[in-house]
């Protein structure tokens, strides 16, 4: 009767098994790093500039904390953007982040402009991220875009530490809250890709 030796079987079993093991951890390791590059590949590297543009603020009351404007009153205020270098994208794959503080508001380029509360904005302008110039919705090495402001106000209050101060705000169309900057303070800004929740590009201006 012949028998099995055990000694000569385990270590095939042991050195199948590390096998076995280490083709797992590779396939998926080369599966996480492969997600990670194409999530990269689909956030365009671009360089941004930016600054603040304030062509005009009125107010006829500075007193009720709401814009009053004169009649005929439009301004074009906001953020002006420039594409300095690198991969173009679409204006529709996009989203702009601002935020002073802890406070951060999301604007995207299909919200809808207000017209409820009223506008400041003339009526050529008909979405809040709009490119300058040329209109293909395109972004290239050159190419501005705006992220237009809809309403602005004067604040004069002194008891609450407001002395005439000027401000610029965004609140689109049946949105439940808004947000809004003062000259002479900073903003920060964040350019985002729809895509891989990205960053594009971030940075800070001071209104002026």
């Amino acid at each position: 009767m012949k028998t099995v030796s055990d000694s000569a079987v385990s270590p095939v079993v042991g050195v199948m098994l590390m096998l076995v093991v280490t083709i797992i951890i590779a396939a998926v390791v080369s599966a996480f790093a492969g997600g990670l590059s194409g999530d990269q590949s689909k956030t365009p590297q671009t360089s941004l500039s930016a600054r603040a543009v304030i062509e005009n603020i009125q107010d006829t009351d500075e007193t009720d904390w709401a814009p009053t404007y004169p009649a005929g009153f439009s301004a074009k205020n906001g953020l002006l953007f420039e594409n300095t270098g690198g991969d173009s994208f679409a204006l529709s794959d996009i989203y702009i982040q601002l935020q002073s503080g802890d406070n951060k508001y999301d604007i995207d380029t299909f919200d809808k402009i207000q017209t409820t509360r009223g506008t400041c904005l003339p009526s050529d302008v008909t979405s809040y991220i709009m490119e300058i110039g040329d209109s293909d919705g395109f972004i290239s090495p050159g190419d501005k875009f705006m992220l237009y402001a809809d309403n602005c106000r004067i604040d004069h209050s002194p008891e609450n530490g407001y002395n005439h101060a000027q401000q610029i705000s965004w609140r689109p169309e049946d949105a439940k809250g808004g947000k809004a900057a003062y000259l002479n303070t900073r903003l920060e800004y964040k350019v985002i890709d729809k895509t891989s929740s990205r960053v594009i590009s971030s940075g800070e201006v001071v209104l002026t």
